[in-house]
């Protein structure tokens, strides 16, 4: 247990402040109707996270940013620690390099929180938030597992037909990563942002790179040339797809959102028999 105490913190930390919210608002689960909005929201939060986590992997981890020199330092002794040979282990010493800094999700969270209380109603606000959080838990616990060599969990998944198939692919699309940081910086399917941006590695790319440098010594970003394999027009059409889908859901959220604030504005509009 001790082992694990990195995920297990970083976990608690990112869920605590959901749970919070939830209690504050407990007297959303009353009203049934606006169980769809929930779930139209609860894919739009994940949806966005999933976009921010390619723009925070890419933005502050890498190229770096004014104030946040820390991120990209952390992300860079990540990248030192899992390289080449070394990208799976069972060193205990390794695992602090795994997972991220416990306290920046409750942050995250509670500066959208901020915002998104001003501008969507509370069953709206826990949905999208429980979609940023599930997102999230589940980048961090599987980013956990990748790292580390032949774990139970990987090991039962591999016998469970598709989810093998998802698995081991999300397993290879970090390990390009690794290998050359210039691409797959989306961790969870579907890539979201690697697809929107033509980040999204594959594996009949032919890749040329710079000899393997030494762990210790090893920098990003690491220069690359791709060359585009066959099919390219087919992704950009994917592309294409998963965006209006992202902004079908937004869009279908958004009207049920406004159905819903507006049968809430109807129950409590009193009739004037009752003002009487």
């Amino acid at each position: 247990m001790r082992h694990h105490w990195p995920i297990l913190r970083t976990a608690l930390a990112a869920s605590t402040p959901l749970v919070l919210v939830i209690v504050a608002h407990r007297d959303v689960f009353d009203d049934a109707t606006l169980s769809l909005t929930a779930a139209a929201w609860f894919v739009i939060g994940a949806s966005y996270t999933q976009l921010f986590e390619y723009w925070a992997h890419r933005v502050p981890m890498h190229r770096g940013m004014a104030y946040l020199a820390h991120v990209r330092s952390n992300h860079l002794e990540h990248h030192r620690v899992f390289h080449g040979s070394s990208f799976q282990t069972r060193n205990v010493a390794d695992l602090e390099h795994i997972a991220g800094r416990f306290w920046v999700f409750p942050i995250l969270f509670l500066g959208h929180y901020a915002v998104l209380t001003w501008v969507l109603a509370p069953a709206a606000v826990i949905a999208f938030l429980a979609g940023a959080v599930a997102h999230y838990l589940t980048f961090e616990l599987t980013h956990w597992l990748t790292h580390i060599e032949d774990n139970t969990v990987d090991r039962a998944i591999s016998h469970v037909p598709l989810l093998a198939g998802i698995r081991a692919y999300q397993i290879e699309h970090h390990r390009i990563h690794h290998e050359t940081p210039v691409v797959a910086f989306n961790f969870n399917p579907p890539y979201l942002g690697d697809l929107i941006t033509g980040h999204m590695p594959s594996v009949t790319k032919a890749w040329t790179k710079a000899p393997e440098v030494a762990p210790a010594t090893v920098a990003l970003p690491v220069t690359v040339t791709v060359t585009d394999p066959p099919g390219q027009s087919f992704r950009r059409h994917l592309v294409g797809y998963a965006t209006a889908a992202v902004a079908g859901v937004a869009l279908v959220g958004a009207v049920v959102v406004a159905h819903g604030l507006l049968s809430q504005c109807k129950r409590h509009t009193l009739s004037p028999e009752q003002i009487a």
